[in-house]
């Protein structure tokens, strides 16, 4: 067991030290000490890394930040752990039923309703599943909210879960995504076989949108070949947009040759969220999730059919790069690509797709998806 005087005195080494005892379980006993007697960042970090754990003796602790400032959101957002999750749940249940019921009748600050989205990140105890049961059950509700302004001139037609994942023209079909979407990213910061199970049983009793977390829990834990040999049928029928609104959650990491700065990691391809919301001068609980997955390359080819034809809006991506088009099936595909690719019948394809789709959509110098793919794949 660690003791205090094989810490670090004080500062950031002191505060990374203390997140690293969160992966280990037997430093409950040991963090919750330090919980009691560290200040500042380094009791935050003690908060966070004990959030990790499966200990019990630290009920009490969750129960009460989450009924404090920020639902206590920027020390449990990004934990899974059931000691948490079991706590916490009911306090989000009902803050959620207040809230929508709130909503029914006037415009909403949401503030408080996208804390306790966030705090759901990832977690799947028994309690936790019956919040997003709820959510589902209330899915037209939520689509039907209103909401206030938050600034001088407001219109109030944008809506967003986190910082990363918003909307600029909210309409009731797209807040109705909002429950399938934050069990999809769940899914991505802790694919819990609970959390599998549960996407498949609201898939199967309301059908629509709950086909995003279904298709990404897919993505993650089957074969690429499985996973488009069972979806790519998908895309001649209208629930194809569920499968776009999932794939704009993955990003293709990739360096230039000439990279000289850090890499976060390997290239590939990721599901890739970014959690959590600010206020400026007030709190910043944001943190982002990855994870890698594989991806068939057919997807490629079919995605690159009819690039004269009509594209849908593809709502609630992540976007990982500059000068995005918001809402844009091609921001959606192009993130979705190597900055390389290798074979020339592929290499081809999507040259004349992004050739042709650059020709059609006519966009602000400040958007770079088509100057983008014409340096990948030539005009």
């Amino acid at each position: 067991m660690m003791t205090l005087e094989q810490l670090p005195s004080k500062g950031a080494k002191r505060e990374q030290a203390i997140l690293a005892l969160g992966q280990d379980e037997s430093n409950g006993e040991f963090l919750l000490m330090l919980v009691n007697n560290e200040k500042g960042k380094c009791k935050t970090a003690a908060l966070k890394a004990l959030a990790q754990l499966e200990y019990s003796p630290a009920a009490p602790l969750w129960t009460k930040l989450v009924k404090g400032k920020w639902m206590g959101s920027h020390i449990m957002s990004n934990a899974c752990s059931d000691s948490v999750s079991e706590q916490i749940a009911p306090v989000i249940l009902k803050t959620l039923s207040q809230l929508l019921d709130e909503g029914n009748s006037k415009p909403l600050e949401i503030e408080k309703l996208n804390f306790c989205f966030h705090l759901m990140l990832g977690k799947a105890s028994p309690k936790m599943l019956e919040t997003y049961r709820f959510l589902a059950k209330n899915t037209q509700r939520i689509a039907n909210l209103k909401r206030t302004p938050v600034y001088s001139n407001d219109d109030c037609t944008s809506w967003w879960i986190t910082d990363g994942l918003r909307i600029w023209n909210a309409t009731p079909k797209e807040k109705a995504k909002i429950p399938a979407v934050i069990l999809t990213a769940s899914l991505i910061r802790n694919p819990d076989k609970r959390l599998q199970l549960l996407a498949d049983e609201l898939y199967e009793r309301y059908g629509g949108s709950w086909l995003i977390p279904v298709f990404m829990k897919d993505i993650i834990t089957l074969p690429k070949e499985q996973v488009y040999e069972t979806y790519a049928p998908i895309l001649n029928t209208s629930q194809k947009i569920c499968l776009f609104n999932a794939l704009g959650m993955l990003h293709y990491r990739c360096y230039p040759d000439d990279w000289t700065y850090e890499r976060l990691g390997p290239d590939g391809i990721l599901a890739l969220i970014f959690w959590g919301d600010y206020s400026y001068g007030s709190y910043d609980t944001r943190f982002m999730c990855e994870r890698y997955v594989d991806l068939d390359e057919r997807w490629y080819f079919d995605l690159a059919k009819e690039p004269t034809g009509r594209k849908p809006t593809v709502t609630w991506q992540t976007y990982n790069r500059g000068g995005v088009l918001y809402g844009s099936y091609d921001e959606m595909f192009i993130s979705l690509l190597p900055l390389k690719v290798e074979k020339p019948e592929l290499k081809r394809v999507l040259r004349d797709y992004f050739r042709i789709r650059s020709q059609k959509k006519k966009v602000a110098k400040s958007i770079t998806v088509y100057r983008d793919a014409a340096g990948r794949f030539g005009n």
